[in-house]
């Protein structure tokens, strides 16, 4: 998996994120102080999101934390809060009940579902979470803690910091995509690239079951990426999609585009998570994900999944001209 994983995300999730109201600052002033910290109404991702309790960290692990998020903020240049919920360090020129809401309201849930139908591995490191209310902020914080130029990216995770940066103006869904590569990282490590972004990518945009324990993902912006490629006839056969070993930056946005509907497919027949779980167990013996594709959906080669694939995402265009 690459060191530096980051969210595709441009202008179309604007058009989609609803529920959230952000002020912006008038203007920046360096130090440390909080007293211009940005409020905002408690974000809401989930129309029903379980409300999840979870233990008290151990005294070592909280401290852990604490350390750690003084050692960060010190290499910030903009005003800055911080709340610590080990194992997440919450960060962001946004106030500590904003911060708090984030907890409760995006990552606790994200969390709890993913580990009922994915993840095993329960988080043993710091994992920092920095939420900045406006690109500039956001380009700011990620030049200060990594030299890093984000360009129009809106987030990004740094593997090995376990550090997610992200402009939060986007929408809660750019932190449960990035959060979804954190926790990953943890669980499966080796996790073929193009399954990391999709499985990620699909939590852009998602609900919670009835059930209150799984994240459903619905069609977001991505498809009329696919969409066009479909009619152009230049969209890759899903065998190109999965045996590649890195996404290239020439088609990065038709690739997670891909990846994010085939698992919305693998979703819909039931078969996502039983895949996740069976890959990870086969991890050494298949690193691209192939094989274990061709078992779960009962083929000797992926090419005879490509007709029903591209029928099924044909099936979105019907649905967006109602």
């Amino acid at each position: 998996m690459s060191i530096h994983r980051s969210a595709l995300l441009i202008v179309g999730p604007f058009v989609l994120i609803t529920g959230f109201y952000f002020l912006t600052f008038s203007g920046a002033r360096e130090g440390r102080a909080s007293s211009n910290a940005v409020r905002l109404g408690a974000p809401e991702t989930y129309s029903s999101a379980p409300n999840i309790k979870t233990p008290q960290p151990k005294k070592l692990f909280q401290a852990e934390c604490e350390a750690q998020a003084k050692l960060i903020q010190e290499q910030i240049s903009i005003p800055i809060n911080v709340l610590v919920r080990a194992p997440y360090i919450l960060m962001g020129d946004y106030d500590t009940q904003t911060l708090d809401a984030l907890h409760q309201k995006t990552i606790l849930p994200t969390q709890y579902a993913l580990n009922v139908w994915y993840f095993d591995r329960e988080p043993d490191q710091p994992i920092t979470i920095i939420a900045l209310s406006s690109q500039d902020r956001y380009q700011q914080v990620a030049f200060d803690l990594d030299r890093r130029k984000v360009g129009s990216y809106y987030g990004y995770f740094q593997s090995e910091e376990m550090r997610i940066i992200l402009n939060l103006t986007t929408g809660s869904g750019t932190l449960a995509h990035e959060l979804t590569h954190a926790l990953a990282e943890i669980d499966f490590p080796k996790m073929p690239e193009w399954f990391d972004e999709g499985l990620a990518s699909m939590h852009e945009q998602c609900e919670f079951s009835e059930a209150e324990n799984q994240l459903l993902g619905s069609s977001n912006w991505r498809v009329q990426i696919l969409l066009s490629a479909l009619d152009r006839e230049q969209l890759p056969p899903l065998n190109a999609l999965v045996q590649q070993t890195r996404i290239g930056k020439e088609r990065e946005a038709l690739t997670y585009a891909h990846a994010r509907y085939f698992c919305l497919y693998l979703q819909e027949k039931r078969l996502l998570a039983p895949f996740y779980r069976k890959l990870r167990t086969n991890a050494e013996s298949d690193q691209t994900g192939l094989q274990t594709l061709q078992q779960v959906l009962n083929v000797t080669d992926l090419s005879e999944i490509d007709p029903d694939f591209q029928k099924w995402l044909i099936g979105f265009r019907t649905k967006s001209d109602k």
